[in-house]
């Protein structure tokens, strides 16, 4: 996955959690601190997420950071896959992703 694919899929993810929330991009953008266009060119991959807005947005769509990052439909996992063999899918540039992105999740203060 591109980073440029990354965002498209944080995009659709992110607008996929705040409709189950019931929150308009409004209601996200003042409970993040942000500019409802801001959450609007996060949605449709105009501009990359900021890290630090990333705690933020999980608790205002009372979701676990981790969930942000699940770009697959959990109905079409079968109950038997798991992780491992999810991560041995994906490619190393998916994975260098994934895991730089841990890193910088990890250097957020709460």
């Amino acid at each position: 996955m591109k980073t440029k694919d990354f965002y498209k899929e944080f995009g659709k993810r992110l607008r996929q959690l705040r409709l189950q929330a019931n929150i308009s991009q409004e209601e996200l953008a003042e409970k993040v601190g942000v500019a409802a266009k801001t959450v609007s060119y996060w949605e449709n991959a105009h501009n990359p997420i900021t890290f630090s807005k990333i705690p933020m947005i999980a608790n205002a769509l009372g979701v676990p950071i981790y969930k942000l990052f699940v770009f697959i439909n959990a109905d079409e996992i079968q109950a038997d896959k798991d992780y491992v063999a999810l991560l041995q899918s994906k490619t190393g540039e998916e994975l260098n992703i994934l895991f730089n992105l841990i890193k910088e999740l990890q250097k957020i203060k709460y």
